[in-house]
This record gives structure tokens, sequence and C-alpha cells, in this order.
């Protein structure tokens, strides 16, 4: 399970469990026990998230991420999890405090469309009570239209000759496949045939999808890239694809 599955709180399915294999009185205690640790969970998450908060003013990014590791103790992407919530929950009905933090998670996750947030935000102001599964599953389904659509959408700009410009840019807020599908796209524009076919060779190779440190690698890669100009533009001349102790790299 990776760390982002978890942060967004829909990292798998949900399993249910079942209070008829228990006498009625314990299953009333469980519950009630499990309503005041979900609580109590919920509240921490909010005030450690701003606290987290306060405390990224007075730091770098770098920084930060070291303050956390070091001296709080927990991963980064959790305290940015825990931040994520305590940032989105401003302004909010003190009802939405009431919420599991599985479901702000989700709520709060910049992946999350507004509208889904919006009618979830309704119905709970309504009195339901929706089930984090359930949730999940209509987010996914949501989500997965949304994607769908957008690959659609680019298909018919790519084979309609329609051009995307390499200095458009890509909002940190883009949906991750949307945001793949542009890059892609900029790439078909960009590269020759041959060049596009090596890319999509090296990148969608099982030993590149399979490295856990894949989105550190890409991270890494476009920094110590040197022949990138400084306001990012693409190079004047092509560098030429190698092979190294079995690895494509750059030359």
């Amino acid at each position: 399970m990776t760390a982002k599955a978890q942060a967004n709180g829909c990292s798998g399915d949900k399993l249910r469990f079942d209070y008829d294999s228990v006498p009625p009185s314990v299953a009333s205690f469980l519950r009630g026990q499990a309503e005041r640790i979900r609580r109590s969970c919920t509240t921490s998450i909010i005030q450690i998230g701003k606290a987290l908060l306060e405390a990224k003013h007075h730091l770098s990014h770098g920084g930060f991420i070291r303050w956390v590791g070091a001296e709080v103790g927990i991963p980064a992407r959790t305290a940015q999890a825990y931040m994520q919530v305590a940032q989105w929950i401003k302004g909010k009905s003190s009802s939405v405090a009431n919420l599991p933090p599985s479901i702000l998670y989700i709520l709060s996750a910049r992946s999350t469309p507004g509208e889904f947030v919006a009618q979830f935000l309704e119905r709970h102001e309504a009195g339901e009570q929706v089930d984090i599964g359930v949730a999940c599953a209509e987010l996914k389904a949501r989500i997965r239209a949304k994607r769908l659509s957008a690959a659609s959408q680019m298909k018919a700009n790519l084979f309609g000759g329609q051009h995307v410009p390499v200095t458009e840019v890509v909002q940190p807020s883009m949906d991750g496949g949307v945001a793949v599908m542009r890059a892609v796209h900029i790439l078909v524009n960009r590269l020759s045939a041959s060049d596009f076919m090596k890319v999509k060779g090296i990148m969608t190779s099982k030993s590149v999808l399979d490295d856990p440190n894949l989105a550190e690698n890409i991270e890494t890669a476009f920094l110590t890239v040197h022949r990138l100009t400084a306001d990012g533009q693409r190079p004047t001349h092509r560098a030429p694809l190698h092979v190294l102790d079995g690895k494509h790299l750059l030359a």
C-alpha cells in the first residue's frame, strides 16, 4: 500500500466488522468505543495539522521535511495529510469535525473533485451517514469518468492535428491522470517519432513502473539535467539516448 493511498483514505476495499459475531451488549460497547476513538483521532489530526502549519511558516520546504522527520517522528506524507485536513476544515461547519479521519483525508485531498466534496457535505449536513466504502466507490467512479473524458479529448486533439504549447503550465492541483496525458501529448508534439518511441519504451518498462522510488527518480532527473535553459525551455539540440549499465539514460 502506498503512502499516497493511505493519505487519501481510499487505499482499498474496506472490511466491515461483523457485530453479529459478539453479544449485543458487547456490540453496543464496541460501537461506542469506535465512535469515541474516531472523534479523538479527528480532533488530534486537526490540532496536529494546525501546529504543523504554524511551524512550516518558519522553515524552508526542505528544512520543514527534515524537522518533521527528526523532531515530530512522522512521515512527511502523513504530515502533509494532516495539514491538508487542517487547512481544508477552516470555515466549515462544526459538524465536519465529527467526520472520521478517512473521510476527511478524502475530502481534503487536492485530487478530489470540488463537486464531489460539495455534494458530500450537503448530504452530511442533511444527516445522512455515508459509509467510507461507498464514498470511495463514488469518488473512484467520478475520477475514472473524468480521466476517460480527458483521454478522449486528448485523443481527439492529437489526431485532429491540434498542438498543445510546450509552455503550457501543469497546475499542481491538476488530476494525476490528466497531468500524465498532458505530458505525453507534449512529447508527441515535440519529439521525433523514433525518439518518442524510445521515451515510451523507457517510461513504460516494468523496471521503471515497478520501482518504488519512481516519484523521487523523476524529480531527481529533472533537477540534474543541466541541458535545460534557465527558463525551462526545450534545449536547442537533441541529446542522444544511450544505454549505460543496462539502464536508459539521457547522455
